[in-house]
């Protein structure tokens, strides 16, 4: 007799705690993030990105949190970093910069980034996290070097390279100096911790409700 009221009673405390842990994700659901991303860079300077609408801020002009994010970005592994809504910096237009998914056309997605970014300007000799994202296809960009056959044509062919060379290191210095951050409103990936405590409560709610019917309706 006492171990049935043993099971009855460990049934009746199991079918709480599923019902409490299936309630969770209801009562704390998935909330926004503000997204910043440094992938994509730039190899314009700033006349040009002032030209096509771009707010550029030198990084000395940014706040402390837009410092404080700016480097989380760079120092990130995938170029990206996520702060809950509210967490921000006023530096970066987060108003309308919803999921880019649902655009379409190459000129509807340059506005859009536009309209969702700022040009970071990067002092020189700046103790920051290189902002080099551009750089590789600088490099794959530049023609392949050939032989020469004849002295006259190594010569032209030698003073072509070095101010094939010259140019790279002027864009390269570009790329080093602005830095595109792209702003957005997100819902966190399925892999998110908070994502993954929610998906935990759900499965240990599951469980629990079923070993405790089960222990609840045995004979």
């Amino acid at each position: 007799m006492r171990g049935e009221e043993l099971a009855d009673t460990a049934g009746t405390v199991l079918l709480a705690v599923g019902v409490v842990a299936l309630l969770l994700p209801a009562l704390f659901p998935v909330q926004q993030v503000l997204y910043h991303g440094t992938q994509a860079g730039t190899m314009a300077d700033g006349s040009e990105l002032r030209a096509e609408g771009y707010t550029v801020i030198e990084y000395e002009n940014l706040s402390e949190r837009g410092q404080e994010i700016y480097v989380a970005a760079l120092q990130s592994p995938d170029g990206a970093y996520t702060v809950p809504v509210g967490q921000g910096a006023p530096e970066f237009p987060y108003d309308g910069a919803d999921d880019r998914d649902d655009v379409s056309g190459r000129a509807e997605f340059e506005e859009r980034r536009r309209l969702t970014s700022v040009v970071i300007e990067r002092p020189d000799g700046a103790d920051l996290p290189p902002a080099d994202e551009p750089v590789e296809r600088l490099d794959r960009e530049q023609p392949p070097r050939e032989d020469a056959a004849s002295g006259g044509e190594t010569a032209s062919q030698n003073e072509t390279a070095t101010e094939s060379e010259q140019e790279l290191e002027q864009r390269r210095q570009m790329v080093a100096t602005y830095d595109l951050v792209t702003v957005g409103q997100r819902t966190p990936p399925v892999t998110d911790s908070g994502n993954l405590l929610r998906l935990g409560a759900v499965l240990l709610g599951t469980v629990a409700i079923g070993v405790g019917g089960y222990l609840r309706s045995r004979p």
